[in-house]
């Protein structure tokens, strides 16, 4: 169990209770869409599979959840990221994509890396 409180409530609670590792599985399920809708022929080349092979075979691992912040910004911004792995059927890692999300749990961006 996490010592760190976010909105009062121990951060794995947190992390349960807005389902952000579910919302990130939802995010990055429309991400890969948008993607091999875009560019099939890249999709391919990097998730080395069509979408539905991506779907059906491919392991998307939790990676780790974090509170993080932007200094960028004035205030600072925090915000809570999620990240995920994702593994070919072969189990070899393909990309890692991650969600950003404010404290009330909502998503504001996302990035996939190849």
């Amino acid at each position: 169990m996490s010592d760190i409180l976010l909105k009062g409530i121990p951060f794995d609670d947190y992390l349960e209770k807005y389902q952000i590792f579910e919302k990130t599985t939802q995010h990055m399920t429309e991400c890969l869409e948008n993607w091999y809708r875009d560019d099939p022929e890249q999709f391919q080349r990097d998730m080395r599979a069509d979408r539905q092979t991506v779907v059906d075979t491919h392991r998307f691992n939790r990676k780790f959840a974090a509170i993080k912040q932007n200094y960028m910004f004035e205030p600072v911004q925090s915000y809570i990221s999620a990240s995920m792995d994702i593994l070919d059927g072969e189990g070899d890692h393909v990309a890692t994509y991650t969600a950003f999300f404010d404290f009330d749990g909502n998503c504001f961006d996302d990035q996939l890396i190849t």
